[in-house]
């Protein structure tokens, strides 16, 4: 039996639990938010970090999108690195996604497809490709950057001449906050392993082996604690189908959300990232491609919160870019078309919510 530590109480956490063996025994679920102290999730107590000591366990597991500040913290309190589970990091490096759908790109079993869809989380979760008038697949991942955005593309173009001369649009999925964000200098710094494999660019991030290191440890571990499928392979929960709590103060935790996405103010980034936006526009318009820039839609309880400033910046640059290239621009962020159970959370779509975005869209693209 292996006793573990569960760094994390949210909807990551309870996604683990899931996949956990028979093997595996939690202890205490521990959080940075002193106000889940002393509570209890599942019959265990949440502690705060300084009472991990306390406790005589094999591993923690790390259950955050906080993958790397929360990582750094336990080891500034001297915690084995080798007793430390990176689910997040582990996941993003076992199951290399990007390398995955370039090869059903190039395999082009049922045909060949007519659009691309590229950008951050917001796009993974939004757009549903079953459901789009156009045969369609979606190079859009959780954290990715306009940069990566960008090069997948140009990856594509580069090596699959034929394959991409199918290819009659793309449709660029961006945040308000696209211009202020670079993965590589982020917290989720440690994706850009998953691209380095296949592009062979690690951006501002330098320290790829250290990535590699890890992944060695959290292989080790994983093998300990997670579920295996019939085939040996792990276990992967599809999260398209949640649905907002109600019974969460989703008020709170709208604003909490939108303060952490907007706590962003770096001037060369958004300089390098509308550059890396033109090359981009500027790529498609020299192989056909029609330009389609998507923001999508996300709830009251997060866009009543999100910065003006960061808001009002992105539609300067897209107006700017948009007097040089000619691309249809669709912004959905504010839309009273969706309701809180068409989303998985403050500011990303569920399955269903998707379904009626993309039906939206299949109308009012200009194909």
């Amino acid at each position: 039996m292996y006793t573990i530590l569960m760094f994390g109480t949210g909807n990551l956490s309870s996604i683990i639990e899931n996949l956990l063996n028979d093997k595996v025994n939690i202890l205490a679920y521990v959080d940075n938010d002193h106000n889940k102290w002393n509570s209890k999730k599942n019959d265990k107590y949440i502690i705060s970090p300084d009472k991990i000591a306390n406790y005589d366990y094999d591993y923690i597991i790390i259950a955050s999108q906080f993958n790397e500040e929360i990582y750094t913290q336990l080891l500034l309190m001297n915690i084995d690195k080798r007793k430390i589970f990176q689910y997040s990091k582990f996941m993003d490096n076992y199951w290399n996604y990007c390398k995955e759908y370039i090869n059903v790109f190039k395999s082009h079993l049922d045909g060949f497809f007519e659009v691309l869809v590229t950008g951050i989380s917001y796009a993974l979760f939004g757009f549903s490709e079953k459901k789009c008038i156009k045969r369609t697949l979606k190079f859009a991942f959780s954290s990715q950057d306009l940069f990566y955005d960008y090069n997948i593309i140009k990856y594509l173009i580069k090596n699959y001449k034929y394959e991409m001369s199918n290819v009659k649009a793309v449709i660029i999925g961006l945040s308000y906050y696209s211009f202020q964000y670079d993965m590589s200098l982020s917290a989720m710094k440690s994706k850009t392993v998953m691209y380095y494999e296949v592009l062979k660019d690690s951006h501002h991030f330098k320290e790829i082996q250290r990535v590699y290191e890890e992944y060695d440890i959290n292989k080790s571990i994983g093998d300990k604690l997670l579920r295996k499928n019939k085939d040996g392979k792990y276990d992967i929960q599809d999260m398209e189908d949640e649905k907002i709590n109600v019974f969460e103060n989703m008020e709170l935790i709208g604003k909490q959300q939108a303060k952490r996405d907007c706590n962003k103010n770096y001037p060369n980034t958004v300089k390098e990232n509308v550059e890396i936006f033109e090359a981009y526009l500027n790529l498609l318009m020299d192989n056909d491609i029609k330009p389609i820039v998507v923001v999508f839609p996300a709830t009251k309880y997060y866009t009543s919160h999100f910065s003006e400033r960061i808001e009002q910046e992105f539609k300067n640059i897209i107006e700017k870019v948009q007097k040089k290239y000619d691309f249809q621009y669709i912004d959905y962020f504010r839309s009273s078309l969706f309701k809180d159970d068409d989303f998985k959370d403050v500011s990303h779509l569920n399955k269903t919510g998707a379904i009626k975005f993309t039906q939206i869209l299949n109308k009012i693209i200009n194909w």
